[in-house]
């Protein structure tokens, strides 16, 4: 069933509806031509039959029809053959006498414009007048004058092919209706017939190769790569290519889903274990604060401080945890406006200054210029410097510094957070913007870390189509450099 409902079937029904017609059509044509073509031969082979038989002697005596010369005149015309009739009438075209049973006369009065039209000088042919036999039928005729004394006595009125003649060709018809005209239509139109399914089985193959295609990836489907081959006209290219690019896309989105679904088993994984600590903790002193308030009255309330500060831990893992699923659905709204850039990294370093002073860190930016604006979204930008600032100050010592540079260049305002702490090993550089990736020397100390802030930062720095780099010697410290687009 499919195979009839095909573009080629429908287009190939379409065109035999066509030719059938248009063979139909030819077919009536070319017997209606014949038909003129036959009746114009006759009517000049025997255009001046009337005037010949006028000829042979008077048929008017006294001004009225001679009986004698009329059967007379009759008879030698029945002689040419039955397929014709006469007709005598008068100067106004009135029936005087005809060969005619009675009963068949259907019209009495002729015409006088055909007559006068076909004794005319240049008379054009084939010329029909009324027929006596039907009350609306014209037929191919033969007239002419008849005079007595050079005086109009009337004129003899000839019907070629009458009644008789239509009756024979009526029969003849219908057995030889397949005649070489019909002959020759039918197979010029089974040639055209032919031709065009040729043409459009052509015009149609590069289709069904197509739709052979994508009916192979439909029955493939993700397990490999979806691509066309694109080959055929201009218009097939072009929608191979279309489509090629839009299975690409389609691929990339698979992928993503699916590097999705892997990163959230994997944060569900990462979830269980980083909560586990600080859960586990907070219950354990939860439930020694409760052991010793039922033992003796009153309990250390250090456990109860220690108790907080583990779920201060949760709260913050938690809200790590959440900030970087609402990052990853690339759904996070951006307030672009001016910015002063030292002013807010002087605001992030002040607030570690305090953490800074107790590991007798020293913090810096250089420099204090008031004039550098960038355009940024001021929160994601404080959040993006705080995780930065964070984590080189959880791998410095004392002694060590944390700087962060603007260099303000032509094209945009180049940032470098640098310290000179432990710095991180080589083999760790790759994966350190990674989810919950830990670097052999990592140092999470006393405060909540889920190894989320570098992938935060980069997600962060990404909404502002920007790429952040890293650098670093062990021993020796870790420079962190990206660029900022100015206000």
């Amino acid at each position: 069933m499919t195979r009839f409902n095909s573009l080629f079937a429908r287009l190939a029904w379409v065109l035999l509806a066509t030719f059938l017609l248009l063979g139909l059509v030819l077919v009536a044509v070319s017997r209606q031509l014949d038909s003129g073509y036959e009746d114009e031969i006759t009517q000049r082979l025997h255009y001046a039959l009337a005037q010949h038989i006028a000829m042979e002697g008077p048929i008017f005596q006294g001004g009225e029809p001679d009986p004698a010369a009329v059967e007379k005149a009759f008879h030698n015309m029945m002689i040419l053959g039955k397929g014709f009739e006469f007709y005598l009438l008068d100067p106004q075209g009135r029936l005087l006498n005809y060969s005619a049973p009675e009963e068949k006369i259907q019209r009495r009065q002729i015409s006088m414009d055909a007559i006068q039209s076909y004794l005319s000088p240049n008379p054009t042919l084939p010329m029909r007048g009324p027929d006596p036999r039907s009350p609306d039928r014209d037929k191919i005729f033969s007239v002419a004058p008849l005079y007595e004394n050079e005086a109009l006595t009337g004129y003899l009125y000839i019907i070629i092919n009458g009644e008789i003649y239509d009756s024979l060709a009526a029969r003849v018809h219908q057995k030889h209706w397949w005649d070489l005209p019909a002959l020759v239509v039918g197979l010029a139109c089974l040639f055209g017939l032919l031709s065009s399914l040729g043409l459009l089985a052509w015009l149609t193959r590069p289709l069904r190769q197509l739709t052979g295609e994508i009916e192979g990836l439909q029955r493939q489907g993700f397990t490999g790569q979806l691509r066309l081959r694109e080959h055929g006209p201009d218009e097939t290219q072009r929608l191979s290519h279309a489509f090629n690019a839009l299975s690409e896309r389609l691929e990339q989105q698979y992928d993503r889903v699916r590097s999705v679904d892997e990163m959230r088993r994997e944060l569900l994984a990462h979830v269980s274990h980083d909560l586990r600590t600080p859960l586990a903790a907070l219950q354990g002193y939860l439930e020694t604060w409760q052991l010793q308030h039922k033992q003796h009255g009153e309990a250390d309330p250090r456990y109860i401080t220690i108790a907080h500060q583990n779920a201060e831990k949760i709260h913050k893992m938690v809200d790590q945890l959440m900030e970087l699923a609402r990052l990853e659905s690339d759904q996070v709204p951006m307030q672009i406006e001016p910015i002063n850039i030292a002013e807010l990294v002087q605001d992030v370093l002040q607030k570690y200054q305090p953490a800074a002073e107790a590991k007798q860190v020293l913090l810096d930016v250089q420099p204090k210029d008031p004039s550098l604006q960038v355009a940024a979204d001021i929160e994601k930008l404080e959040r993006v410097f705080t995780n930065l600032v964070d984590n080189a100050l959880r791998h410095c010592q004392s002694g060590d510094t944390i700087t962060v540079r603007l260099s303000a260049r032509p094209e945009h305002l180049h940032v470098t957070v640098c310290d000179s702490g432990i710095g991180i090993p080589a083999s760790d550089l790759p994966h350190i913007f990674d989810p919950h990736y830990k670097a052999a020397n990592s140092v999470r100390g006393d405060s909540a870390h889920s190894g989320l802030g570098l992938a935060i930062t980069r997600k962060l720095l990404s909404l502002h189509n920007s790429e952040i780099e890293v650098a670093s010697q062990v021993q020796e410290g870790t420079e962190f450099r990206f660029n900022l687009s100015w206000a």
